[in-house]
């Protein structure tokens, strides 16, 4: 009995570092959530009166304002070392990073990146 399974294809030497782009996977993932709530959070605290909890609750929000400012640092430097590995052209590159400071569209831009890593286009 024959085995119709499909194999998977062998890794090839142009083929992207699974840790480089998991890494950037989860960062953005997180990041582009974080800037929701970050985002959401300055809105609800300008719109709600002293005594609602975003407000009560200023030093929790400032605490996940700082770690999103790490992580986003975080971000821009595994952006910058995939553009370097894959030899990306200046545009794609500034461009992935722009868009990481945009909510919800941060999730479309790193679907493009990991299309573009994946793809294997040395120029995306």
């Amino acid at each position: 009995m024959s085995d119709s399974s499909p194999t998977p294809p062998a890794p090839s030497a142009a083929s992207p570092t699974p840790g480089i782009l998991r890494a950037y996977q989860v960062v953005a993932t997180v990041v582009g959530l974080n800037l929701i709530f970050v985002i959401t959070a300055a809105v609800a605290q300008r719109v709600t009166d002293p005594t609602s909890w975003w407000n009560l609750n200023e030093d929790l929000i400032f605490t996940i304002d700082q770690v999103h400012g790490v992580l986003f640092m975080v971000l821009l430097v595994i952006i910058a070392i995939i553009a370097s590995r894959f030899r990306w052209r200046p545009s794609m590159t500034i461009t992935t990073m722009l868009l990481a400071t945009i909510p919800v569209v941060s999730f479309w831009a790193e679907r493009r990146t990991t299309r573009a890593v994946h793809a294997g286009h040395p120029a995306a």
